[in-house]
């Protein structure tokens, strides 16, 4: 299978969404500082971490919501409603009113919550065992590429050119909006109905279907236990590089700690956007397991060293072995999932996916508070423990259930 002979949906799905990252990620990621810039630091961080709990209940909703309608009617309601709100966000920021900018930004917030659950389901609705692990190497490819570009762009626009930025998400988001109009196919003509007619009594039982799903409930724990991993790399160990590491000179240039955990980003990203393809074709004939196993070796054995490592040359090293892992088994484990999840209960599932981000993320936090009180080969070890269970969780989810149920592509 070859990229161009992907179905229609894909690749709007694919390269649009590659374009609108781009602008997307040259903004979002500034807030923070528009924000401090406007009001002050603590409204800021209060207001963009109510959002993120705001953003994570919604979610819940907007899965069920999704498992309700169409797929495309959904996917135009939320894309041309995006678009609107942020042509009132540009003209906030020209304008300089930063209150209206706020309720706008919430009000986005919000219809993006419910737009990325549909995503996920339409792609998933179009996918089949051909071309399954090739869309989600090449989507994990575009997500780096894309945001790295866009944090490019936003560093060089961001002080002087704010609203050229906004406008440049707001012409993108119209243009992908007129491109699912015309060429996204519907992938989902019937509406599931209500097995009770008291809303929040099918509300729960939806929800409850999917966690008696044990082995996805498993596979949603070790992939939490294996994320936290790569989050800890912006918590516990960015922290202990900025205290610990010492300053060195690198071909005249003084190398501190906060500079080496850029530099850890600026490696992990250049290695994902060069290497993605030709790893998976230097593995092209490993099965499945033997991927996923290999790929968590070399992820996990980077990770548990990292978290310690203190020179330079051996900081490199890890992180490029826990890179190669990533690459390795990320794209494969996303076109797993699919596996395990029936057609009809996509958007909830999609849904449910994101608790693997919420709950590896509070694990990489919990590190930071942990890490003040054990030393750095301790929280190694601490590390090398919680890697080792999510592989066991996720490699016997996938493979040594005795219930294997399989999905039906449509």
């Amino acid at each position: 299978m070859r990229i161009k002979d992907l179905p229609i949906n894909i690749q709007v799905r694919l390269w649009g969404s590659f374009v609108n990252r781009i602008a997307s990620s040259a903004i979002l990621p500034f807030m923070v500082l528009y924000l401090t810039e406007k009001i002050n630091g603590s409204f800021a961080g209060m207001y963009l971490a109510s959002m993120v709990i705001v953003t994570f209940l919604l979610s819940i909703i907007a899965g069920y919501i999704c498992d309700r309608l169409p797929r495309k009617k959904l996917l135009l309601l939320t894309s041309y409603t995006e678009f609107f709100l942020l042509s009132g966000l540009m003209f906030m920021v020209w304008q300089n009113n930063i209150f209206l900018f706020i309720i706008i930004y919430t009000l986005y917030t919000i219809v993006a919550t419910f737009r990325r659950p549909n995503l996920t389901a339409l792609i998933q609705d179009s996918v089949n065992e051909t071309n399954r692990k090739l869309v989600y190497r090449l989507d994990y490819w575009l997500i780096n590429l894309s945001m790295t570009m866009g944090a490019l762009f936003g560093g060089l626009l961001y002080a002087n050119h704010k609203t050229i930025l906004f406008f440049t998400l707001t012409f993108t988001t119209f243009l992908l909006a007129i491109a699912y109009t015309f060429f996204i196919k519907e992938t989902r003509l019937f509406v599931n109905k209500k097995k009770y007619n008291n809303v929040f009594k099918d509300f729960t039982n939806s929800y409850a279907k999917v966690f008696s799903n044990k082995r996805y409930a498993l596979l949603m724990i070790g992939w939490m236990f294996i994320f936290s991993a790569e989050l800890s790399v912006s918590g516990y160990i960015a922290v202990r590089l900025a205290k610990n590491f010492s300053n060195i000179n690198l071909y005249s240039f003084q190398l501190n700690g906060v500079q080496m955990f850029s530099l850890i980003n600026i490696v992990n990203t250049v290695i994902v956007v060069t290497c993605t393809f030709w790893v998976g074709k230097i593995l092209a004939n490993l099965s499945t397991k033997q991927t996923l196993i290999l790929g968590f070796t070399f992820y996990s054995v980077g990770y548990v060293c990292l978290t310690s490592a203190n020179q330079f040359w051996w900081i490199l090293l890890f992180v490029m072995l826990a890179t190669i892992g990533e690459l390795i088994y990320s794209p494969v484990l996303n076109a797993e999932e699919v596996r395990l999840i029936p057609t009809n209960q996509r958007g909830i599932y999609a849904a449910v996916s994101s608790f693997k981000f919420t709950g590896g993320d509070f694990i990489s936090k919990l590190g930071i508070i942990i890490g003040g009180v054990l030393k750095p080969w301790e929280m190694s070890l601490l590390m090398a423990i919680i890697l080792i269970l999510g592989s066991i969780l996720i490699i016997g989810s996938l493979f040594y259930s005795k219930a294997r149920s399989q999905v039906n592509f449509e």
